[in-house]
This record gives C-alpha cells, structure tokens and sequence, in this order.
C-alpha cells in the first residue's frame, strides 16, 4: 500500500474572513463570486480598509484542505509548497502539523500567501488573492510523489505565474512514471476560460478530474451534464459537483448522480474540496466509484456546517 492516499501541491495561504457590501467590492474593482488577483500591496490596502470587518482566520489553498479531509477519514496525506518566515508562514505550518499532514513545504524569501474572503449579505463570497511565495515553490518530492495513491493539483497551481507551474508539470510526469494516478481540480473560472486552450492538454493526463458547473462552462463552453461526459471519454473519472443537488459522476460506461446530505449550512468554503478528499480516499481505498462520491458528499456536508474550510475543532 502507498504511504500516502493522496500527495497534494499548491500555493499555501491564510484566509482572512470580512464581512462587506455590495458598494465596496464595486468601488475596489472586485468582481463578485470570484477570485480577484491582485498585487500584495493592494491586499494590504483592502485589509486595512477591512480591519475593523475580519472575524476569523483559517489556514487555506485547496490542495491543503483535500489533504485535511483524506486524514479526517483515516487516511495519510502529503503537501508540498512554499511559505516565508511571517505570521501567515506560521500559522500554515502550524496547520499541517496539528492536522498530521506530512509536511513537504519549503521556506523562502517574501511573503506567504493570503486571501481576503469578502461576505456580503446575501452570503456570497469574493475573494481577493496574492499567492505570495507560494507561486515560487520549485521543489520536485520525488520520494512522496511515487509513494502516493494520488497527485493533488489544481488548475491554479499548474497556472501560476511562477515556479510552481513548471514543479506541478514536473510532479505529474513523477506520478505518470510511477503508476501514480492524478488528479486535478479545475478552479476559478476566469482563469480556467483564459488558459482552456493550454488545459485541455494537460486534463488528457488525468485520470480523475472534479470541476463545479461555472468551470466546465468556462472549459467547455456548457455547463451541461452532456459537457461532463465527452470529458469523460478522454479522462477517466469526471466529478461534476452542483451544490446543493449534489454531484453526478462520469466514466466512460458508466454515470452515477450522489445526492447532497441535507445540512445546516454555515459556510459553503471548501465544500468542493473536502468532496474531492472524501473521492480520492475512497479511490485509493479500493472502493467504488459510487461509494467515493457518497463519501465525498458526507465530508462536504460536515465542512459546510463549520465556519472556515476546516473540519478541525481548534487551529
């Protein structure tokens, strides 16, 4: 058996949770429902701007919170990225430590990654992003990369205007080499519209690929379950995720829908993530394809009813 169910790469961060308005987002240029890079020095103004609003502070990036999911489910997990020697480096890798997730990060110069989560009323959320030094990382762990079930990557991290572009292809030919499965997570469909192009390529090398209804409109041009199923037919295993009516699941002979578990809904961040989490353990556990999903939708219904993209009682 692989050492690790899952080894996850990506731009490691802290969120920094606000509540706003409509009129600020619109003021600051911030399209809302989706995630807005920008430079660490206008972070640093929004913050400022915010101080007052920002109530809580979670440890983030979506490769670490599927990490947390496959060992809230008895698994093993691995993460690789980069953080700095500040509050926000601390508090990631402080993280990793209390969640047992094997730590591969590496330290540099800058500043580590931060979003500003920004809730207006109506519970929406928009994000404001700087990956920091995380978009730096230029490490290759080979050793954790081939004793692992699957690689974690998702389309940010193999688009980052970065080093960490280039280490998440390198690790993928690592996984393909050694009969490591991949596994990648389409996010931000402004990002995903503009790089299809280039994405198609690379989704042809994944054996797992989970994707919500806005990216596989901004891939594909349809948000259509029709849309899912070509995919499939290249890529073994399509996760669509829709929210509240669940998640349908695609093979090339076969599809499957898993319902949403009814829930309390607190906070909807990380939903996406922790149901990638409850999939992959359930894949690299020898289980079906319809029994990952329902795991999935079990950890995605228990992440939605905290606050934060954390199962974890205390950070």
């Amino acid at each position: 058996m692989p050492k690790y169910d899952v080894f996850g790469i990506g731009t490691a961060l802290v969120d920094h949770f606000c509540r706003t308005t409509d009129s600020f987002l619109e003021k600051n240029g911030l399209i809302k429902g989706a995630s807005n890079f920008v430079s660490r020095e206008r972070l640093d103004e929004i913050q400022v701007r915010l101080a007052d609003s920002i109530f809580a502070r979670f440890p983030g990036d979506n490769a670490r919170n599927t990490c947390e999911g496959v060992v809230h489910l008895g698994g093993r997990s691995a993460y690789a990225g980069r953080v700095a020697e500040d509050a926000e480096g601390k508090i990631f890798e402080e993280s990793l430590r209390k969640q047992k997730i094997a730590s591969f990060l590496e330290k540099g110069p800058g500043r580590t990654g931060k979003i500003i989560a920004l809730i207006t009323r109506d519970g929406q959320r928009t994000f404001a992003v700087d990956l920091g030094n995380g978009k730096d990382y230029g490490g290759l762990p080979v050793t954790g990369i081939k004793n692992s079930a699957f690689l974690y990557l998702t389309s940010i991290t193999l688009f980052a205007d970065g080093a960490i572009s280039r280490s998440a292809r390198d690790a993928m030919d690592v996984a393909e080499g050694n009969e490591v499965r991949i596994s990648i997570s389409l996010e931000s469909p402004p990002l995903v519209e503009k790089k299809k192009d280039r994405l198609w390529r690379i989704l042809t090398r994944a054996d797992v690929l989970f994707t919500n209804e806005e990216e596989l409109k901004a891939l594909t041009g349809s948000s259509d379950e029709k849309a899912a199923k070509e995919l499939a037919k290249e890529i073994d295993i399509v996760c669509l995720k829709k929210g509240e009516r669940g998640s349908s699941i695609f093979t090339k002979e076969e599809e499957f829908h898993v319902p949403a578990l009814p829930a309390n809904v607190v906070d909807t961040t990380g939903a996406g993530d922790f149901y990638a989490a409850g999939v992959l353990f359930g894949l690299s556990r020898g289980k079906s394809i319809k029994e990952s999903g329902t795991l999935g939708a079990q950890l995605a219904k228990k992440v939605v009813e905290k606050f934060g993209a954390t199962l974890a009682n205390k950070l």
